[in-house]
């Protein structure tokens, strides 16, 4: 059975800089080469990662004037011989340059006129006949796709929305093949039409754009990062560690997990999520709520809110106990939610309907097969904590809440005219695939 990615499985620091540092330390025991980018200022380090990944190398972050102590250490511990700094003078100083040669570096800029041209002298550094081209003027879809772009050697090219910069016009030259990321708001149709053999990715929002993003450009692991969607740095950081290890990342809000991130999740069907950034980025309870997503087993779209708030009470009273959390079974949940609507249509209160017999002829009817299985109903609560009460002080649904003997539930709400109106099921098993 699998089990769920727990929230302390988080990759973060005091500030951006420390939390860069402990990726690089999570995935690098050494490294010849170093990038590094600014880390309050997004523009010239969207396009990094392709490049620090084709270099082995981490990205690391840097005040403009000064570089940080816990960087230098950093490098120091990595033994680098080489450092690139991504962006001109008014993203990294030359005083940052004269440091690191003072601590006996090869130091490389690549810098452009401005973010077009920087990402465009990032491109020459990468031998492909693709490319992607996202919006420059913000970073969540770049960095989303970041990790896949590293992953396989695809530069990243900025555009306006309106408008393809010279820039990104010549460096597309002689490339076969153009991914754009991001709706028609971020790169226009006009914008399209200019790129060769264009197709788009793209979603309402960074969040659904992410999603298509990693569903429809698949990584392989089944384990991915978290990052937040609201800052850039530790997604920027991040994406050489994900493509090292072949997993994507997903951006979230840093207070609640949107919807289409939580069907990312269950689509995915990932089994372990790393957070990076500490609990401004991605909040305990968010991070919380997107691990135990990874115990979904079907679509989560299908399970309402207040089924998902019993679901996660049940495993919160299991969590206190020491017992392994049980894993959400969206088809047994469906059944539950039709035993819930049978018992208010045909005005029973029963372990045994009328209409399909007893749980276990039930689950047997929707082709449910199982070693074990059992039931909980309920009747009046208006809310998921009141049912969750009232079946926690009753000593026989308690036992099946807490049983060794399940490894799925499902849950079961229906809301009717008639009766007790609010009408809850639970059913339990273990299946035998």
């Amino acid at each position: 059975m699998t089990t769920n990615a727990q929230a302390s499985d988080r990759i973060s620091g005091e500030n951006r800089y420390i939390t860069a540092v402990k990726i690089s330390q999570a995935g690098w025991q050494n490294a010849n080469t170093v990038v590094i980018a600014r880390g309050d200022s997004f523009p010239d380090a969207l396009a990094g990662g392709p490049l620090a990944y084709y270099h082995n190398a981490p990205i690391l972050l840097t005040n403009q004037n000064s570089l940080h102590t816990e960087t230098k250490k950093e490098i120091q511990r990595l033994g680098a011989k080489n450092v690139i700094i991504l962006g001109g003078t008014a993203a990294v100083s030359e005083s940052v340059k004269d440091t690191l040669k003072n601590m006996g570096l090869t130091v490389k800029r690549i810098s452009g006129k401005n973010r077009y041209a920087t990402a465009a002298l990032i491109a020459d550094e990468l031998p492909s006949t693709r490319a992607i081209v996202a919006n420059g003027s913000n970073f969540p879809d770049a960095l989303a796709i970041a990790p896949y772009a590293a992953k396989s050697g695809t530069p990243i090219l900025l555009t306006n929305h309106a408008k393809l910069p010279g820039e990104t016009e010549q460096a597309l030259k002689g490339k076969t093949h153009t991914t754009i990321v991001g709706g028609v708001s971020a790169v226009s149709n006009e914008v399209a039409s200019k790129l060769p053999n264009a197709t788009r990715i793209s979603g309402k929002d960074r969040y659904a754009t992410a999603h298509a993003i990693i569903t429809k450009l698949p990584m392989q692991n089944k384990t991915a990062y978290v990052a937040t969607g609201k800052q850039f740095a530790d997604a920027l950081s991040g994406s050489v560690l994900a493509a090292k290890r072949d997993a994507s990342i997903l951006l979230t809000d840093p207070t609640y997990v949107p919807n289409i991130v939580r069907e990312t999740v269950t689509t995915k069907d990932y089994t372990g999520l790393n957070v990076f950034g500490g609990e401004s980025a991605v909040s305990s309870p968010t991070a919380n709520e997107l691990s135990t997503l990874t115990l979904v087993d079907g679509d989560i779209s299908k399970v309402s809110s207040t089924e998902w708030e019993v679901y996660k009470i049940v495993n919160q009273e299991r969590q206190k106990q020491n017992l392994s959390p049980l894993r959400l079974h969206v088809q047994l949940g469906e059944v539950a939610r039709i035993k819930s609507k049978d018992m208010q249509e045909n005005q029973y209160f029963s372990h045994t309907s009328p209409t399909y017999g007893s749980p276990f002829d039930m689950m047997a009817s929707f082709g449910l097969d199982y070693w074990s299985a059992g039931e909980n109903i309920a009747a009046g609560q208006p809310d998921p904590s009141s049912v969750m009460n009232s079946w926690m002080n009753s000593s026989g649904h308690k036992a099946n809440i807490l049983s060794t003997n399940y490894t799925h539930i499902g849950v079961g709400h229906h809301y009717g005219s008639k009766g007790y109106r609010n009408y809850w099921t639970q059913m339990f098993m273990t299946p035998r695939d």
